[in-house]
């Protein structure tokens, strides 16, 4: 189980993460996102950034110790409409989005960007005033139910809003688990829940794992090839591959057993680092007002 001071390091370290990210330097890969969010400051937009963005930075530095850099950018801005969003940043527009967004394209960088109201989850929910906390109640993922102020405010931290950790206690465990069941796009969540397990080498839950089992044994073979292909520009994995997934999937099922367990995925595709590999030692300098201290965050000592 995760304590409450692990979850705390790793909110600090999260901050500590996309403070960086949207820093100016003479970084040249990074000038579109400092760019950006100097254009949502001078909107005076509330915004944050949202699901994977942040699992991307959070995970960069606790397997590589080195500043990340996302697939893609998602972005949440409140008190807006998407009207203001294409005014704003018309010349970076590549299309317009299924569920009321905007995909931005900006010096090699993908930003999805749109409105909080037009969140799909929210708006199924019925929420007519919804607020970032809500937010991480609407992924599919564990390891996306979580949000951070894209704007940093003079002498206050980034709020991070992640409901009830689940995020943080994922990371932790090294379990991917399912928060929202609730998904138009069920194909596309059994394609990402399978590349994601074997990207990082984690466990699956067992909510999860009955996903996969119910919806993973209705798709075709075409059906998991075409959304690979869709979501990540290429076929990710043999066909094969999502088989023996699902079909570990069913069995577990079918057994009733209630634990995580991690996939028969190829080994070769890994993301996190081998279990013999010592785990960077993270040191954190923390102010606020009283003489810095250093925090060492381990997470070879966590459960």
């Amino acid at each position: 189980m995760a304590s409450a001071s692990e979850i705390d390091g790793l909110k600090r370290l999260l901050r500590h993460e996309v403070s960086l990210f949207c820093r100016h330097n003479n970084r040249r890969w990074k000038q579109a996102i400092a760019t950006t969010v100097d254009e949502i400051r001078e909107g005076h937009w509330p915004a944050v950034f949202f699901g994977g963005t942040l699992r991307s930075l959070l995970l960069s530095r606790l397997t590589h110790n080195v500043l990340g850099r996302p697939r893609d950018i998602d972005i949440v801005i409140r008190d807006t409409r998407l009207p203001d969003l294409q005014q704003q940043f018309e010349k970076y527009v590549a299309r317009r989005t299924r569920f009321g967004g905007l995909q931005l394209q900006r010096v090699g960088w993908q930003f999805d960007v749109w409105p909080l109201q037009e969140t799909h989850a929210l708006k199924e929910a019925g929420l007519s005033h919804p607020d970032f906390d809500d937010l991480p109640r609407s992924t599919f993922f564990n390891l996306e139910a979580v949000a951070v102020d894209v704007l940093s405010r003079a002498g206050k931290p980034r709020s991070i809003y992640s409901a009830d950790d689940q995020f943080f206690r994922g990371v932790i465990e090294r379990i991917i688990e399912i928060n929202r069941e609730e998904n138009p796009f069920p194909g596309l969540c059994v394609v990402r829940s399978v590349v994601m397990a074997g990207n990082l080498k984690w466990k699956v839950g067992p909510r999860l794992l009955r996903y996969l089992a119910r919806v993973g044994s209705e798709m075709s073979e075409d059906e998991l090839t075409n959304i690979q292909v869709r979501h990540y520009g290429t076929a990710q994995w043999p066909i094969s591959v999502f088989s023996r997934a699902i079909e570990f999937a069913r069995r577990h099922a079918e057994q009733g057993n209630d634990e995580p367990e991690e996939l028969p995925l190829p080994k070769q595709l890994t993301f996190w680092p081998d279990e013999d590999r010592p785990w960077p030692r993270i040191r954190l300098a923390v102010t606020g007002g009283k003489p810095s201290k250093i925090i060492n965050f381990n997470l070879r000592q966590l459960p």
